[in-house]
């Protein structure tokens, strides 16, 4: 993982280079910086929005020692494999054995102000002073978090999740980082495995908000542990037992489309049409386009002989998925029931070169063959 992360977050930092200039002094100058002065003959970064007067005059005397500080900071930050990495890092160190928290200081204000990379970058150059910080390991993981969502990069999730594992790894008694591992495994549908972070964090002292979280993660944690063996055990046949834990849910998370979905499937397999229709249209409110869902109202309403109204259904979602044969399949069904056995066929025809292998499909498009033969 530590290969891919350095990569991917290389690829992120990179950008900020592209602000920077690498200048050398001439003979016989120097900068100081602090009580470090500069050496000759090595190439200095300098941030460029800081420089461009002195650039233009070719006064290298005149450059501001911030535009230089700022420039190493991003260098160090940006990429690991830059020629003179090390020594840039060594630089700043003797320029203040603490300035890494400066460097983190001014990571947590760039996050604050939401430029989540500038602020994973800075956080980064505080890690390459300090090699185990946590705290910079930790405010990383929340900028990758929040640069996910502002960029819609769902990827980054892994990102953090790297710095989170790391700051548990420094400190196994650091309940923020379980705290945040809990929510992205849970939020991966690891169930069972966030559970584990969060009890663990509990062990440890923590802020009462974040304990609270907590709390709550650990509710909807038993509730979604439940909500999977419910719809296992409609999948497996067993479905009044199914429907009884998944039911019990209900009150609590009717927000929860895919709970309802799979009340809504053990009507259906019931044959309580109504009733699961009922909860297929709840689905299909919160979670608009759901084919499988539409297929399911499909379904119902050819049951209950509302043929109409299945033939709007299926026309919208071959709209949304052409070349799914069970829509197809199903679209031919409306059709056999109302009579049109040519219309029928061309749907059982068309559903069996897309899916041959299906047996259902196979059994409609003999029957329809049988009846227009006839």
């Amino acid at each position: 993982m530590r290969l891919n992360f350095k990569a991917i977050q290389t690829q992120i930092l990179n950008r900020f280079l592209q602000e920077i200039v690498f200048i050398e002094l001439k003979e016989n100058q120097s900068i100081k910086l602090a009580e470090a002065s500069l050496p000759t003959k090595i190439q200095l970064p300098v941030v460029i929005e800081d420089l461009a007067e002195t650039i233009r005059q070719n006064a290298y005397d005149q450059i501001p020692p911030l535009a230089i500080l700022k420039g190493l900071v991003v260098v160090v930050g940006a990429d690991q494999a830059l020629e003179n990495h090390d020594f840039y890092v060594t630089l700043l160190k003797s320029i203040d054995e603490n300035m890494y928290l400066s460097i983190l200081h001014d990571g947590l204000r760039y996050a604050q102000e939401g430029q989540y990379a500038r602020a994973i970058l800075y956080f980064n150059a505080t890690l390459a002073l300090n090699e185990q910080n946590i705290d910079a390991y930790y405010n990383m993981g929340r900028s990758f978090e929040d640069l996910s969502e502002q960029e819609n990069r769902p990827d980054l999730i892994a990102l953090a999740k790297y710095c989170y594992e790391e700051t548990v790894g420094i400190n196994p008694e650091f309940a923020a980082g379980y705290h945040r591992l809990g929510f992205i495994l849970y939020n991966d549908s690891f169930y069972k495995e966030a559970e584990s972070m969060w009890l663990e964090a509990l062990k440890y002292d923590m802020p009462f908000e974040m304990k609270e979280e907590i709390v709550v993660g650990l509710g909807r944690v038993r509730d979604k542990a439940a909500f999977v063996s419910g719809y296992e055990m409609i999948l497996a046949g067993r479905v009044s037992e199914g429907l009884e834990v998944l039911k019990s849910l209900e009150e609590d998370h009717d927000e929860w489309w895919d709970l309802l979905f799979f009340i809504g499937v053990g009507y259906r397999m019931l044959e309580q049409f109504e009733d699961a229709l009922a909860y297929f249209l709840k689905v299909m409110s919160l979670n608009t386009g759901h084919i499988q869902t539409m297929n399911e109202v499909g379904i119902c309403l050819i049951a209950i002989g509302d043929y109409e109204e299945a033939e709007r259904y299926y026309k919208e979602a071959m709209r949304l998925s052409p070349n799914n044969a069970e829509l197809i399949c199903n679209r031919g069904i409306v059709y056999f029931h109302r009579g049109d056995l040519e219309g029928a066929k061309d749907y059982f025809t068309k559903a069996y070169e897309i899916a041959p292998e299906d047996e259902v499909i196979s059994l409609w498009l003999n029957e329809v063959n049988k009846l227009t033969l006839n």
